[in-house]
């Protein structure tokens, strides 16, 4: 089996500058390893000092030790080893120590790291890459790599924990990861096989004093899955036979002991006690129930024993018992002297630490006195400097005495000037107030003759005589030309124009006659019909106005397909020019529709205060083959071409109200009024006009809404036409996830309101596993697929340049806005005292509500292409503390190979392979400190690009959409 790390070319030796090496001492805890502790020494022959501490091996580990270590100590067996490091350490009389257990062995470009950090040391503490062999192999693609363990350091930057797995305790920040790229590493060879595992595993939890594993809740059974799944989420393959899932749920064994031995002591579960009373329990009821059997004489036949044992005695030696006892007493005489041995070792070293403790107490001693003259003259400075400040000030409130006084003389020269004007303003108020009453009555007149106009013009459209006249109007719309012809006709021939207009009156009192003779009752109401003969808009100043765009056709990016699959998009936000996240992501979602087959038909309705411009509307119909806009208002902007005519007859047809035929009762409860406005404004009548017209007659094939709010259409739409909801947010959850933090967009709903809306599509779409589990909640009954956004990945970022950037991309959305300003007051000044050359630049429309700029930070605005911007970033931030759905900045950023500062809300959703660009912080002290730590330790170019192709293939249109590919084909 071939070892990584291990090279078959040798190095030159570690050269000498000249520089002083220092001395270290390596030290061994060992049990029962005879099979192991020989190569393991054999690592460390480059050490001053080298110290087995064996606890009490049975196999001739210790024999075999003291072959290659200067000294080797026995001590009692214990079951876990941190119970002897410290004693381990504190017998090395070196500094500078490499501990290592009896599994772990150093690869050869770890003894030349060593060696050449004793010459020049940079850290006091260095975690060294350990490759993990668990049954024999080690996998990169398992959970365990890369982990980092402390095992050469300095004596005095460390102290040592007797919890199992506590480790040590070590300043972070004196500390150096050591890379892994060129081989360095500890091969730790720890379990051979599963058996081993489990026996560890048993023995580690059943220590009281140990580290536990977390949990929450009495569910075990959730427990279990949920440890499963996160030792395998994190490994690196999808073989479901492979090797590294069979490790994560081995790792995840450990933990599920652990919480079931806590589980008992919780529940007070005690076996032992309980077997005790089922015991007496029987015994009472067999003493009284059952007869005594009685054994006259008890007989033990152990003739079956010897008979087995006999072939091997007779190959062993005769003794005679003198010598037996000889035998024992020589081997008792040589533990007692080994005991004794170790007593004075153990003295030899409490007098050396008390020596010690004596040097360092005189040396304190000493200090101590040399800090009470230099506070005693540095006293005497402070009084004379706060004498001299106190002249100073007292001089300095003499001056602003005196600035008062002449302020108050100036004050009362304005106060005289401001009551001559509020006598002006009273008079002046007087005469406005008049005209004031005089425009409100203007006003109420005039909306008193709307109404007037609006009732009559109902009245218009509810009467026989409109109807009536209805297919006259269309043939007169249809055909001007003619129309024009028949009206001069009738003016050149009188007389038939007067016998026409008699037949019509005749027929009128005809109609007028028998409706009043008559009088037919209404008859019951009908069901509510999909679409109505005639149902007006409640604003009947609401026409459709048609408007074509031109655009060129050879600059569409976004392919016309040749297939007859068609999908209506329908949404509120313009998915190009991409401002914000959630438009860039409905636009790959519309790119990777477009190349996998399907024609989208886009439309698009902005809201009323976000209806874009007429260059940004040109813009994205230059993008789009098929796209439309519909404002609020009735105006239409399209750049169809072979299926203009299903828009352009539209045009200036009136906009008919849905309320009645959508059901939607006027609600009696607040919270329902509030809700019914929130669907109308995202998807008002004008748009189910327009969508019902493109359903009719371009027949799509499925109907993609964006955000639930879209849904108030389906009713009215085919019943057989299949419908998906691209949820983007679970709307339902911002009240603990965003509305705690203060920040609301008043869009905020409840569960059973979400699942309602929900429930009215065949399949939705979460934007990350977290909220598909929600959506998969509130909506039992319907499928559920997680699409993120598929990102192209710059592989030749390179690394971070050596100016400390740190670097902000966001919109002004209100959790920007409050991240960006609470980074900006709370850890901003904490970095700018770690690091005063560090630079902040904040892009993107955010850098607006910034309205004091303090020292250090750069506000550069809206850049058109960000590749520029990251290039020159060290770190990249995400200060948002809270929000739903997938954070697209922080997948933009680590696609440009840039770590990441973020809180648990800015990662969420975010896969494992771009875990090592990603730094969680807990507060915004916590904050502050990854961002400097992340400034000083910067991942090289060769880690770079082998992080990039994994990121290019976890972001890749392939992978993203895989899931959403098979639903919608089954649609």
């Amino acid at each position: 089996m071939s070892i990584e790390g291990a090279r078959e070319t040798p190095e030159a030796p570690v050269a000498n500058t000249g520089a002083i090496r220092q001395q270290v001492s390596g030290v061994v805890i060992a049990y029962n390893r005879i099979d192991l502790i020989g190569t393991c020494l054999r690592a460390l022959s480059f050490v001053d000092e080298l110290l087995v501490i064996d606890k009490s091996s049975t196999d001739g580990t210790a024999e075999l030790a003291a072959q290659f270590a200067d000294r080797v100590i026995v001590v009692p067996w214990s079951p876990v080893v941190e119970e002897t490091r410290a004693f381990a350490v504190a017998t090395c009389k070196h500094d500078w120590i490499v501990c290592m257990d009896d599994d772990e062995c150093l690869s050869v470009e770890a003894v030349r790291f060593i060696e050449r950090e004793l010459i020049s040391p940079r850290a006091s503490v260095y975690l060294l890459p350990q490759r993990h062999y668990i049954m024999g192999q080690h996998d990169e693609r398992a959970y365990y790599w890369p982990e980092f363990q402390p095992r050469f350091f300095s004596k005095q930057a460390i102290t040592f924990l007797e919890t199992v797995h506590g480790g040590m305790k070590y300043d972070e920040a004196a500390a150096f990861v050591v890379p892994y790229g060129d081989g360095t590493c500890i091969h730790h060879l720890s379990h051979k096989n599963v058996e081993q595992w489990i026996e560890k595993a048993n023995r580690y939890t059943s220590r009281l004093d140990r580290v536990r594993v977390p949990h929450a809740g009495d569910d075990v059974v959730a427990f279990s899955h949920e440890n499963i799944n996160r030792y395998v989420s994190v490994t690196k393959s999808s073989e479901p036979g492979g090797y590294p899932r069979a490790v994560a749920v081995l790792r995840a064994l450990y933990d599920i002991i652990d919480r079931l031995k806590t589980w008992e002591e919780e529940e007070g579960v005690n076996g032992d006690e309980a077997f005790q009373t089922i015991c007496r329990q029987l015994d009472a009821a067999y003493a009284r129930e059952l007869p005594t059997r009685k054994i006259v004489a008890p007989q033990i036949d152990t003739s079956q024993l010897g008979a087995a044992t006999t072939p091997l005695l007779a190959k062993l030696p005769e003794r005679d018992a003198t010598s037996s006892d000889e035998l024992a007493l020589e081997t008792l005489r040589r533990a007692i002297e080994a005991l004794r041995e170790s007593l004075r070792h153990v003295r030899a070293a409490a007098e050396l630490e008390r020596r010690n403790a004596d040097a360092v107490l005189v040396h304190e001693r000493r200090l101590l006195e040399e800090n009470s003259k230099q506070f005693t003259i540095r006293e005497a400075e402070l009084a004379e400097e706060m004498r001299a400040n106190a002249a100073l000030h007292e001089a300095r409130l003499q001056e602003v005495s005196e600035g008062v006084q002449l302020a108050r003389s100036e004050l009362q020269v304005h106060r005289n000037k401001a009551a001559v004007l509020e006598q002006q303003l009273v008079a002046n108020g007087t005469a406005a107030e008049q005209r004031l009453l005089a425009l409100q009555a203007e006003a109420d007149q005039l909306r008193a003759d709307a109404a007037s106009a609006r009732q009559q013009l109902h009245a218009v459209y509810a009467s026989v005589s409109w109807r009536l006249t209805g297919p006259m109007r269309g043939i007169a719309s249809r055909h001007p030309g003619a129309v024009a012809g028949l009206r001069g006709f009738l003016r050149r021939h009188p007389k038939l124009r007067h016998a026409a207009v008699g037949t019509v009156k005749a027929g009128w009192r005809l109609i007028t006659l028998r409706r009043v003779a008559t009088p037919v009752p209404p008859p019951p109401p009908p069901e509510v019909e999909l679409l109505p003969a005639l149902a007006p808009s409640t604003d009947v100043d609401k026409h459709f106005n048609v408007r074509r765009i031109d655009v060129d056709r050879s600059v569409a990016s976004t392919p016309v397909s040749a297939a007859n699959r068609r999908v209506l998009c329908v949404g509120h936000v313009m998915p190009y020019p991409p401002r914000a996240g959630n438009e860039y992501r409905i636009h790959r979602l519309l790119t990777w529709l477009s190349s996998a087959g399907w024609s989208p038909m886009v439309v698009i309705c902005p809201l009323p205060h976000e209806m874009p411009s007429d260059q940004q509307i040109a813009m994205a119909a230059s993008i789009y083959p098929n796209f439309i806009v519909c404002g609020h208002d009735g105006v239409v902007h399209h750049n169809l071409s072979e299926d203009s005519h299903l828009v352009e007859s539209l045009d200036g047809e009136v906009v008919r109200d849905f309320g009645a035929v959508l059901g939607e009762q006027d609600p009696a409860i607040q919270r329902e009024r509030d809700l019914l406005a929130t669907m109308r404004t995202f998807c008002p009548d004008v748009l189910i006009e327009l969508l019902l017209k493109l359903d009719e007659n371009w027949k799509p094939d499925v109907l993609l809404a964006e955000y639930v709010f879209m849904t108030r259409a389906f009713a009215a739409m085919r019943s057989e036409l299949p419908k998906v909801i691209d949820t983007i947010d679970v709307f339902s959850t911002k009240a603990s996830k965003v509305e705690q933090y203060g920040v609301t967009d008043g869009l905020a709903m409840s569960e059973a309101e979400e699942a309602a809306l929900l429930n009215r599509a065949q399949l939705l779409i979460g934007i990350q596993p977290d909220e598909c589990r929600d959506l998969a909640r509130l909506a039992p009954g319907r499928r559920v697929v997680n699409v993120g956004v598929d990102f192209h990945v710059n592989v030749e970022a390179g690394a971070a340049p050596s100016k400390p950037v740190v670097l902000l991309v966001a919109s002004n959305n209100p959790m920007n806005v409050k991240g960006t300003r609470d980074f900006l007051r709370f850890s901003w000044p904490i970095i700018r005292k770690e690091r005063g050359d560090v630079e902040l630049h904040i892009v993107g429309d955010v850098g607006r509500s910034v309205a004091i700029v303090p020292d250090g930070v750069k506000v550069l605005g809206r850049f058109e292409e960000l590749d520029a911007a990251y290039a020159g970033a060290a770190v990249v931030i995400n200060p948002t503390v809270a929000g739903t759905g997938l954070k697209i900045k922080t997948v933009e950023a680590i696609c440009q190979l840039r770590p990441v500062v973020a809180f648990p809300a800015g990662v969420d959703g975010i896969g494992g392979a771009a875990k090592p660009l990603l730094h969680v912080a807990s507060d915004w002290f916590d904050f502050a400190h990854h961002v400097v730590r992340v400034l000083s330790d910067r991942p090289d170019a060769a880690t770079l690009v082998e992080l990039g192709a994994a990121l290019a293939r976890e972001f890749s249109p392939e992978v993203v959409y895989a899931e959403l590919a098979g639903a919608i084909d089954e649609l």
